[in-house]
Order: C-alpha cells, then sequence, then structure tokens
C-alpha cells in the first residue's frame, strides 16, 4: 500500500540535456517571467560555466514554473537572443535565467560576444617524436577558451573558418558541425599525421565537446497552481544557500596542522584594514597574492599544489597591507571611489603583491614608481587585459611590474608595449564591458567630477553619504520613444549622479532637466559641473539643448578619449576599421 506520503510528490524533479533546454527556449515553450530581471552576465561568467560543464562538474539546478490557467496573467519575454518563438510558453524559467541565456547566446554565436576554443590547450598534437598524441591531463581553461567583442579587431580576424583553422581555433558554435571542421582542420596539418590527429581530436570532441549538448541539469518544475507567496519565499531561499567549498577552505584544512589559522588571519585582517571588506577582497585573492611573491604563478591549480605554510606565514601580513595600500591608492589617484567602479578585482593581486617593494622606495624615486604604476592600472583597465586569462595575466605582469616598476629600462607589462584601443570599441562599450565601463567612470572623477546637486567634488565619503551611483545621462524611458539607434546602455551614457538629481531626473527630456539645472545653477556653473563629468555643453548648440543623443554620444567620445590618452600616454586609435 502507497502512503499520502509517497503518491503525491510536491513538485517534480527530472534531468534534463542542454541540447533539449536550447531547443525549448528557441522554439519559445521556456521563457522569462516579466518580473525577472534582465540577462546581466558578463563574459567571464559565461566562460566559468563552460569551463565546468566541458569539465563534467555540477553546474547547479533549474527551476522552471509550470505554465497554467493559475498565472497565465503574467507577462513574459523571450530569452535574450530568441527573436520570435514559434510557440506559446509552456514554463517560466525562475532559476537559471542568466546560465541558460549565456549558454544560448554563446553556443548560437549571439549576442556581443563570441567564443572560441583553442584546440591545442586541450591536446598535444602527434608529431614525430609523439606519432599518436594525447589530451592533456590539465586544461588551462584561462588560455584554452577565449571571447572577443563582436566587431572587434580580434574578432574579425577570426571571422572565417580557414582563419581559425590557420591557428588551431574552434568557434564555439562549430560544435555541431566539428566531423566537418576537424575534416578541413586536418587536411592543413602534416599528411603523415592526419589519421592520427583525426583520432585524438574525436576525443577531444567525445570529451569536451559532447557536454555541450548532453550535459544534464537537474531540473525542478514547480506546479503552476503554485502560490506566488510560495514563487517568493523560494527566490529567498536560493538567494540564502551556502557558500561552496573553495581553495581558501582547502587550505585552511591543510595548514591547521603548521599552527596558521587562516580563518583567523582573514577576519582580523578585515577589521584592521576595513577599506578590503567594503571592496570585497576574499581570502582567495590574499593566497593568490602571496603565492605571486612565492612561486611568481596566480594559477589556482598553484595556488593549491605550491603554497607552502612557510609561504604563508613570511608573506600574509605584507601582502594583507599591500590590498590596504593599493586600494587607498587607487582610490585616490585613480578615481575608483566606490568598489562599484573597481574595473578588476584580479588587477589586485599583482599591485598588492610588489606593493611592499613600491612602499620602501623614497622621495621622487617613489613619485616616478606610482607614475608607472598608475600608467600600468589605465593601460591594462582600457586593454581590457584581465577580461580573460586574468590569473595567467597576473602571473606575467607580476613578473615584469616587479622589475619595470624600479627600472624603466626593463621590458614593461604588456598592457604597456601593446596597447590598442580604438575609438569604435569605446563608443560601442554597453555597461556588460565592466572594465571599460568602470575605467570612464574613474577617469570621470580623476578628472574632477563634481555632485549635479552641491556643486562639490566626489570623494569616497560624499559618494556614499549623498548614495551617488550611475546612472543614464539619456534617461532609458526618454530615449524608448526615440530616433536613435544607440543604445541606452552605452558606457558613455553614464555618469556618477547623486540620487535627489537622478529622481528629479526620472524620463525626462534632458533639455528640461538640464534647462531646469540651468535655472537653479545659472550657466557657468552648470557647465563646469558638466564638463568636470567629460560632458562637453559648452556651446548653445550643445546636444542636451536638442535632446540629440547621438551628438551626445560622439561629443562626450572626443572627450573620453582625450581623458583615456592622458591617463594611459598612450594614443586611441580613431582609424575606422574595415568590416
Amino acid at each position: 500500500m502507497v502512503s499520502a506520503y509517497d503518491a503525491d510528490p510536491v513538485f517534480q524533479a527530472n534531468p534534463a540535456q542542454l541540447g533539449h533546454l536550447l531547443n525549448r527556449i528557441h522554439l519559445g515553450n521556456l521563457a522569462i517571467p516579466d518580473f525577472q530581471r534582465d540577462f546581466t552576465w558578463e563574459p567571464r561568467r559565461t566562460k566559468m560555466l563552460l569551463q565546468s560543464m566541458m569539465s563534467r562538474f555540477p553546474a547547479g539546478t533549474f527551476l522552471f514554473w509550470s505554465v497554467g490557467p493559475e498565472n497565465n496573467m503574467f507577462g513574459f519575454r523571450p530569452v535574450a537572443g530568441v527573436q520570435e518563438g514559434k510557440e506559446s510558453p509552456q514554463e517560466f524559467v525562475l532559476d537559471g535565467q542568466q546560465r541558460l541565456t549565456s549558454l544560448y547566446r554563446a553556443l548560437n554565436a549571439i549576442g556581443d560576444e563570441r567564443f572560441f576554443l583553442v584546440v591545442d590547450e586541450f591536446a598535444v598534437l602527434p608529431s614525430k617524436e609523439n606519432p599518436t598524441g594525447a589530451l592533456r591531463d590539465q586544461v588551462n581553461f584561462d588560455k584554452a577558451i577565449l571571447w572577443h567583442p563582436v566587431g572587434s579587431r580580434d574578432e574579425k580576424a577570426l571571422n572565417t573558418r580557414s582563419a581559425r583553422i590557420e591557428r588551431g581555433i574552434l568557434a564555439l558554435e562549430e560544435y555541431r558541425v566539428f566531423d566537418e571542421w576537424l575534416d578541413d582542420y586536418a587536411e592543413t596539418r602534416d599528411g603523415a599525421h592526419r589519421k592520427a590527429i583525426k583520432v585524438l581530436l574525436r576525443d577531444f570532441r567525445d570529451q569536451y565537446l559532447a557536454p555541450l549538448k548532453s550535459y544534464g541539469f537537474p531540473v525542478v518544475t514547480l506546479p503552476s497552481n503554485t502560490r506566488i507567496e510560495a514563487v517568493a519565499t523560494v527566490f529567498e531561499t536560493l538567494n540564502n544557500t551556502g557558500k561552496p567549498l573553495g581553495v581558501f577552505e582547502l587550505l585552511t584544512a591543510r595548514f591547521y596542522p603548521n599552527d596558521i589559522r587562516l580563518r583567523d588571519w582573514y577576519e582580523s585582517a578585515l577589521e584592521d584594514h576595513p577599506i578590503l571588506e567594503e571592496f570585497g577582497v576574499d581570502a582567495y585573492s590574499i593566497l593568490q597574492a602571496i603565492t605571486l611573491r612565492a612561486s611568481g604563478s596566480a594559477q589556482r591549480a598553484d595556488v593549491l599544489s605550491k603554497l607552502k605554510a612557510e609561504d604563508v606565514r613570511d608573506h600574509w601580513d605584507v601582502v594583507v597591507r599591500g590590498f590596504a595600500r593599493v586600494l587607498e591608492f587607487l582610490q585616490n589617484e585613480c578615481g575608483v571611489v566606490t568598489p562599484k567602479i573597481l574595473p578588476y578585482g584580479m588587477l589586485l593581486v599583482p599591485m598588492a603583491a610588489v606593493w611592499e617593494e613600491v612602499a620602501q622606495a623614497k622621495g621622487p624615486e617613489q613619485v616616478n614608481i606610482l607614475a608607472r604604476l598608475k600608467q600600468f592600472f589605465w593601460c591594462t583597465v582600457f586593454m581590457t587585459n584581465y577580461d580573460q586569462g586574468a590569473n595567467s595575466q597576473a602571473g606575467a605582469d607580476y613578473g615584469k611590474l616587479r622589475l619595470w616598476l624600479f627600472d624603466p629600462a626593463a621590458q614593461a607589462p604588456e598592457a604597456i608595449t601593446d596597447f590598442f584601443l580604438s575609438a569604435a570599441t569605446l563608443r560601442a562599450a554597453t555597461t556588460r564591458r565592466k572594465a571599460l565601463y568602470s575605467g570612464m567612470l574613474a577617469l570621470t572623477v580623476m578628472n574632477g567630477a563634481r555632485d549635479f546637486h552641491k556643486g562639490v567634488k566626489l570623494t569616497p565619503e560624499r559618494v556614499k553619504s549623498d548614495k551617488i551611483d550611475s546612472h543614464h545621462v539619456f534617461p532609458k524611458a526618454f530615449l524608448a520613444s526615440g530616433s536613435s539607434a544607440l543604445s541606452a546602455e552605452l558606457a558613455l551614457n553614464r555618469a556618477l549622479i547623486d540620487s535627489a538629481t537622478n529622481k528629479a531626473i526620472g524620463a525626462k527630456a534632458p533639455s528640461k532637466y538640464f534647462g531646469a539645472l540651468r535655472e537653479t545653477l545659472g550657466e557657468r556653473e552648470l557647465v563646469e559641473i558638466l564638463s568636470s563629468h567629460l560632458l562637453d555643453a559648452d556651446s548653445d548648440d550643445d546636444p542636451f539643448r536638442k535632446d540629440d543623443y547621438d551628438g551626445f554620444i560622439d561629443r562626450r567620445l572626443a572627450d573620453v578619449i582625450t581623458a583615456v590618452e592622458l591617463a594611459t600616454g598612450k594614443k586611441v586609435s580613431t582609424e575606422v576599421e574595415l568590416q
């Protein structure tokens, strides 16, 4: 006899293959309820998700809500990137939207970025010395998975299959036609090894590409009659789940017998240096910087295998102090007045690792060293060097920083020697390009950005007290009814604005709200405040008076380019890139 406890499950839980889920998204029967937030994931998070799946690690569960008479009154929209579904939604995505959207876009080459796989990073190809080749025991995913913004110079260089094959690169969306790609690839290789190459790379396909179609996600499905109060409780529960076991926890256990209490040391660091907690410096980042000083690497595998108890004991205080001083340096000298506009958390790691030696320099020597450190920061931000392969980049940068900062004749870090930034990249960057977006805001603070409401310069204290945050200059709601084809979410359309001014702006046309500010502040004062934010309004035909969004973007781009060139000491390319 089956009891009631066994016969009536509260919800259904079933596995679903990724390929099936993506097909449902394409058809439209799996959709996003309107009360869900928009897609926000940065490309690096998509890359991490791909790494987990290709490594056959768990990548979380999905929570769906069946659509029925009880909940079909909710508005919905397709997953970002789907043009128009052919079917009506059968289920809403409650938890997993960011993962599903990022996978749908990446695996279909839709959206702002395109992803690639570097074959040599997965396999040692056949050669005279090694006629069969072999899959690598450990894959360096920092280098194995690449992404480039669509339309960028790097993406255009990989636009054709022949160009990709020449460099041993597979576009991620080509996983569906891998055998066809492999035939073309093998034809370009040494004929004596073609058969072995095909055998080996079919193993690569089965090991690493198969999960892109067959990876099984556990799916929990709530019935359509689940009350909205219960759905809200589910969200609250999901957002309060425990933190997974990480490198810090593993090393805490390993070093415990050596009388090293990592958790206690970290809590003391936060107490001694509150700025670490304010900027979210985690304990693992500290261990990465220590490993840099001890062995020159910030790779996860090296933190786990090479870091020794004596390294932690010798370098902990030095590195913790380095993080605190670097953050103060970035606040005071580079305009990073709030954690939200720190372009890269990982960039702190090599800077903190080298800070102790910087602090020991005196007088004019230290002034010159700090100037070079500042140039390194700005060049790295606008070169977007830490968008991918950040652990590898940190190791390479530290190796050169520790010499170049003190000897300008030594080889400088890559961001300085190979700096390249195009005006087109700056113009097209949206708020999802975190480094460029944050870098532009920090530049305005370094330029002397003033509070719109009170006219005083922005400081970390004022940003907190006046609730100053990044807001649209041309309001999103205003642009929605306009004729411009440009996105409202361009980084150039953002400024640090206090809450009182932003509330007054609302959805008004710029001509109206700047007109009101002009009456309150006076023409000269308003122009000076706008100029401090790299917003040019010093003429009768300024774009704000005309509500000219395209003109505003062009004019602000010119001002931002000037500021970038001053900060980096490098020229921004204004040449039109060939399509």
